[in-house]
């Protein structure tokens, strides 16, 4: 009935669900406010975006839906974990753009999450990727259990 409920032979408007909403974020406008979180799929190779985000993020698209791309390293020693995309080269920044005009194609709005994990990064990576971890490893390496308390 059009956004109507009937009870007892009256009709009322129903109440407008607000996750359905449409909401303003600085300059953007949503027309709801279903986000789709950012993730980290680990699915690139050599922290280059491959071709399969392209349907992976437009069947995610609505108009004026927000999507929050996956963790996004900044440089070579910002990877936290393997196979995850990067737009510190140009040809990472390459592979982004039909992504990203998939997504605005459809009236999507596209957010990048850009990441570097910092003293965490993973130490097994290959050295040249060590100097981001030496404070992590001093860290974990140094016995005294009180300095996380």
């Amino acid at each position: 009935m059009d956004g109507k409920v009937q009870r007892q032979n009256r009709v009322y408007a129903a109440a407008p669900i607000p996750l359905l909403t449409p909401y303003t974020l600085g300059k953007f406008q949503l027309s709801h406010r279903v986000v789709l979180a950012p993730l980290t799929r680990q699915r690139s190779r050599n922290n280059v975006p491959q071709p399969h985000a392209i349907l992976y993020y437009s069947q995610r698209t609505t108009k004026g839906g927000l999507l929050i791309a996956e963790a996004t390293g900044v440089s070579d020693t910002a990877q936290g974990y393997p196979q995850t995309q990067g737009i510190w080269t140009k040809e990472q920044v390459e592979a982004w753009k039909p992504i990203v005009d998939a997504v605005h194609a459809k009236g999507g709005i596209f957010f990048c999450q850009i990441w570097h994990v910092g003293r965490v990064s993973n130490t097994e990576f290959p050295a040249k990727w060590l100097s981001s971890n030496l404070l992590y490893r001093q860290a974990v390496d140094t016995p005294n259990p009180k300095r996380w308390h």
